[in-house]
């Protein structure tokens, strides 16, 4: 049986490690998104098929031995200590979540291995060559000798705000006094990105809410959160980021492409999140948007924001990272979690980039072209995606 005291335990963040097309940290990839600069402006290494080219942007990471994935279908190399055939994915999630572990100031052998949970998923097979999701996880434990609660969750881009949800509710049934959580994507390769050209969902300018939006570019990332109960960090004097004040999961089931364009869906998952943070429409100062770019999308995010804060979504400072970051697919909700974080650390609104003729219905502030200053106390980041999976979380100022 729970216990009651832990049900009420507040979870707060005290490590966030990134890793975007703009960089291969935290602080890399926010000042860089600050200062507005675009994956436009980043390079792929040479050798890629040009013809996907102009629509993905790979992480700047790099192997141990300083090597990059030189040509297209050299997403995996051979390891030098074992007989195996690894995935890019397995040692670009393990800097991610050392570097968050770093920020938290916290080493794993002072911790006791049976009480440190990991839930950092992947929303999608892992090939060449086939891994199951699930993979990334058993690799992370092992790397970091865990045997606490373990999962991957699937809910395409809305993956990382699940796993973030899952974590907390570990934290507060006493399954474990830490958790690494967050979302790890690495899908630039032939089959999944023609795939996306195909559905003519690709775009080679990405630029939410404005009337020229036509799609987005496909970026590879992760988001990694270290997150532990208030009192524990207080303990031992940790830095906080912020409270993660709720979180709301939901589903679509209008298209298994395409959300029901009324916003409904999305409306209730935004109602309960503020519900469940027991957070009024009017203390929410920022959100970050799914904001894709494509048509669609970008209109019932609108629709559906305005729908649950009416009047105050007008007020209200919005942005689409995915003008800079490109779209993370799985890791994006995570990555986007964590630049809410970061805006409340910094008072800072990012910019959506390359806003330049808004569509007449897509008519609230989405910060364009320049980010600002401004005080945040509560930061909601809202992802959903292909199947339906929504998910929206609430940070607050400690």
């Amino acid at each position: 049986m729970i216990q009651e005291s832990f049900k009420k335990e507040r979870i707060v963040v005290t490590g966030i490690g990134l890793v975007t097309p703009l960089g291969l940290t935290r602080e890399e990839s926010w000042e860089k998104i600050k200062q507005g600069k675009s994956l436009l402006e980043e390079k792929n290494p040479p050798g890629l098929d040009q013809t996907l080219n102009d629509f993905v942007r790979f992480s700047p990471f790099q192997y141990s031995d300083g090597s990059t994935s030189s040509l297209f279908f050299s997403h995996w190399f051979a390891s030098n200590n074992i007989k195996e055939v690894h995935h890019r994915i397995f040692p670009l999630a393990l800097s991610c979540v050392k570097e968050a572990l770093n920020d938290a100031g916290l080493e794993l052998f002072s911790q006791s291995k049976e009480r440190v949970g990991c839930t950092v998923s992947v929303s999608k097979p892992i090939f060449p060559p086939f891994y199951s999701p699930d993979s990334l996880n058993h690799y992370l434990k092992k790397e970091l000798e865990l045997l606490g609660p373990s999962s991957n969750l699937i809910a395409a881009c809305a993956t990382g705000i699940h796993s973030l949800r899952l974590g907390s509710c570990w934290l507060k049934e006493n399954l474990c006094d830490l958790v690494i959580a967050g979302s790890v994507e690495s899908s630039l390769n032939p089959l999944f990105i023609s795939g996306f050209k195909r559905m003519g969902l690709l775009s080679n300018f990405p630029c939410p809410f404005d009337l020229r939006r036509n799609g987005f570019m496909i970026g590879e990332g992760a988001g990694i959160f270290i997150l532990e109960r208030r009192i524990d960090a207080l303990r031992r004097d940790a830095k906080i980021y912020a409270e993660l004040k709720g979180c709301a999961i939901g589903s679509d089931t209008h298209h298994p492409t395409k959300f029901d364009s009324s916003g409904n869906s999305i409306a209730f998952v935004l109602k309960k999140v503020l519900g469940n943070a027991s957070v009024d429409e009017e203390e929410i100062d920022y959100i970050n948007c799914h904001g894709t770019g494509t048509f669609l999308n970008d209109l019932t995010e609108t629709r559906a924001i305005k729908t649950v804060f009416k009047k105050k979504a007008y007020a209200l400072s919005l942005s689409s990272t995915k003008s800079a970051t490109g779209h993370l697919l799985g890791a994006s909700g995570s990555v986007e979690a964590g630049i809410s974080c970061l805006s409340i650390r910094d008072h800072f609104i990012p910019p959506t980039l390359n806003l330049e003729n808004a569509d007449p219905e897509c008519d609230l502030d989405y910060t364009a072209k320049q980010g600002k200053q401004k005080e945040i106390d509560c930061a909601l980041s809202l992802s959903f995606g292909f199947g339906g999976p929504i998910g929206a979380i609430l940070f607050s100022k400690i």
